[in-house]
């Protein structure tokens, strides 16, 4: 399956900044699961750096700790960790849904997703929207061509549909904290980001609700 690292270059090389690799996290465990789920953020909280470096090879092999999630990260994925483990594995917020702090293993769910930016290179602990925008007018092609290459059943965006929304031009359901459409057999979510204040069992049910009523569709 494409990678996508050329055209992440391209981009890197235009704003003349390193870029951060994104997308598909574990091909081999992608491939086996049943339902694809693409997440949609707006840029890696990474600044400073000299060079550049693999989202893919982050959530693969650093994001995991012996006491749950790595220091720094846990704001953006606790959220998504739990909105996927509850999605893979047909769980609601009262089952056995565990705190990665309690058993890290959960967070091993997130090798069989496919997680992209929007924008291809770091930013600050608060995005700037007009920054991301031009992100998303000079990768528009390889932000579709990416989503298109994975085939996801399901796509989440983490605050990011506001960039999308001209070209996909989806008529939406409303599920609580977010809303959905279902269009040929992929379920688009437009959810708040993962570190927006919203409790987390909210989150997550919201979510759930639309996944479940569209899983025999997908």
């Amino acid at each position: 399956m494409k990678n996508f690292d050329e055209e992440i270059k391209k981009v890197g090389r235009h704003f003349d900044r390193p870029v951060i690799f994104d997308g598909i996290v574990n091909e081999i465990e992608y491939n086996k699961s049943d339902i694809k789920i693409l997440w949609i953020l707006k840029e890696a909280n990474s600044t400073g750096e000299n060079e550049s470096w693999d989202m893919r090879d982050h959530i693969n092999e650093k994001l995991k700790t012996e006491t749950g999630i790595r220091k720094g990260w846990s704001q953006t994925f606790k959220k998504i960790i739990y909105v996927t483990n509850g999605i893979l594995n047909h769980l609601s917020w009262c089952d056995e849904l565990y705190h990665p702090s309690y058993k890290p293993e959960v967070i091993d769910e997130l090798k069989k997703v496919a997680y992209i930016n929007v924008k291809k290179t770091g930013g600050g602990a608060k995005a700037n929207p007009n920054e991301i925008s031009d992100y998303y007018k000079f990768s528009k092609t390889l932000l579709f061509n990416q989503i298109e290459e994975f085939k996801p059943n399901i796509i989440i965006f983490g605050g990011t549909y506001k960039f999308f929304k001209n070209d996909l031009n989806l008529k939406f359901n409303d599920f609580g904290s977010c809303v959905s459409a279902l269009e040929k057999g992929t379920l688009y979510i437009d959810a708040y980001h993962p570190m927006y204040t919203i409790k987390e069992e909210t989150y997550f049910n919201d979510i759930l609700e639309t996944v479940n009523l569209s899983k025999s569709k997908l």
